[in-house]
């Protein structure tokens, strides 16, 4: 590897971002996609639960691959299929184009996603905080980005096709960024195993299984309660504000709030957690600000002077706690087993992540009430504060 770690890490950064802008832009361009196609609201929804669904399906399996592959191989096949399928969906003529084109891009992302931790763990053993929270940024700064370029590009076009450029032009930043990968990183004549020092692994790897630690249940439990949190907010906290009567602008700025202060909670956490030499301690506070955040919502959603401090509690906590969960596979996995941990930690996470929504809307289906709906948040609380004081507070490797 002719790379320094710092030319490395912002790869692997950059990879981060295109495992969310594709995600993402199908908010934006929704509308014209809708009218075009003749697409239901279900339809509709679903080209944002199916590749969810997928990274889930796929991440354990690719967590393997990237143990057994090599993560820069695995990287490499994942951002190619993020950027065919991502793309392809501009040109899909029918549902079942589309749908098809869908699938292949969340499989993609479900691919690279679990080698991103097995990377970060070669590149700063020591550091492993510090390289999960600059590559988690990534994730933020797709969707950030997505938001202010999207709406923008798609006006250069007519109204009904703007979101076919849209979509390729984001599948178009995927292939780019897989073309500067395959150049820079050299994926296809090193396989990255000096990342992990895998050949002084082996015996360790051979009766080590992430599905049969305790520990990486307890990750995969605050991985999967983040994901359940951060869902719930962003499907229903801008109609709870609706329902309770709030201004659509200062509704917007507040899930703006939300958002935005995810992008120093991701980069803090971690590395605060080496500097500290805890891992327990920030899961713990991360845990309590979206407990305190959901108890906000739910009892006093707006609260005058408080209205802003819950959803900015919420978004913080939910980001650190996100960051936290990228880290800790790395803590707990042998040498060599980084990426079969993570993709564990993603299977649950993904899955467990599509709960939120639906819990909420069968709450607000049986009481009426949206601000009931976030019962789900103080719950999800409680949980991650379990899940926080139960997991070690330094995991010890096997080896």
């Amino acid at each position: 590897m002719n790379l320094s770690r710092g030319a490395f890490l912002s790869l692997i950064w950059l990879v981060a971002l295109n495992m969310r802008s594709g995600l993402i832009v199908i908010g934006p361009v929704m509308p014209g996609m809708r009218g075009d196609l003749v697409l239901t609201a279900t339809t509709a929804a679903l080209l944002v639960s199916i590749p969810t669904l997928m990274m889930g399906l796929t991440a354990s399996p690719a967590g393997e691959l990237a143990d057994r592959w090599g993560p820069t191989r695995t990287v490499l096949l994942g951002l190619g299929l993020v950027g065919l399928g991502g793309g392809l969906r501009g040109l899909a003529t029918d549902w079942t184009s589309l749908l098809l084109c869908t699938v292949l891009f969340g499989i993609g992302m479900g691919v690279a996603e679990p080698a991103l931790p097995r990377l970060a763990r070669g590149l700063y053993p020591h550091r492993v905080g510090f390289a999960t929270g600059v590559y988690g940024s990534g994730f933020i700064v797709g969707a950030i980005l997505v938001s202010f370029v999207t709406v923008p590009f798609e006006r250069l076009f007519a109204a009904e096709a703007g979101w076919r450029e849209s979509l390729l032009l984001w599948g178009a930043v995927g292939l780019l960024t897989m073309l500067v990968w395959l150049i820079a990183v050299k994926p296809l004549a090193w396989s990255g195993a000096s990342l992990d020092d895998d050949a002084e692994a082996e015996e360790d790897v051979v009766y080590w299984h992430p599905w049969r630690d305790r520990r990486m249940w307890l990750v995969a439990g605050l991985f999967g309660s983040q994901g359940i949190a951060f869902y719930l907010l962003a499907a229903w906290l801008p109609a709870v504000y609706g329902d309770l009567g709030v201004r659509s602008a200062t509704s917007v700025a507040l899930f703006t709030a939300f958002n935005v202060v995810t992008f120093p909670a991701v980069l803090l956490f971690p590395m605060i957690s080496d500097r500290m030499g805890s891992r327990r301690i920030p899961n713990l506070v991360a845990s309590v600000m979206v407990l305190i955040g959901g108890l906000g919502l739910m009892l006093a959603p707006v609260a005058p002077g408080l209205i802003w401090v819950w959803p900015l509690l919420c978004g913080a906590g939910i980001a650190g706690l996100l960051a936290m969960a990228l880290l800790l596979p790395a803590d707990v996995a042998p040498r060599g087993r980084v990426g079969a941990a993570a993709g564990m930690t993603l299977a649950i996470g993904y899955c467990a992540s599509a709960l939120g929504p639906l819990i909420a809307g069968k709450v607000y289906d049986v009481t009426g009430s949206l601000r009931t709906a976030l019962i789900v948040l103080p719950v999800v609380g409680v949980a991650m504060v379990v899940l926080s004081i139960a997991c070690p507070d330094r995991f010890r490797h096997p080896h």
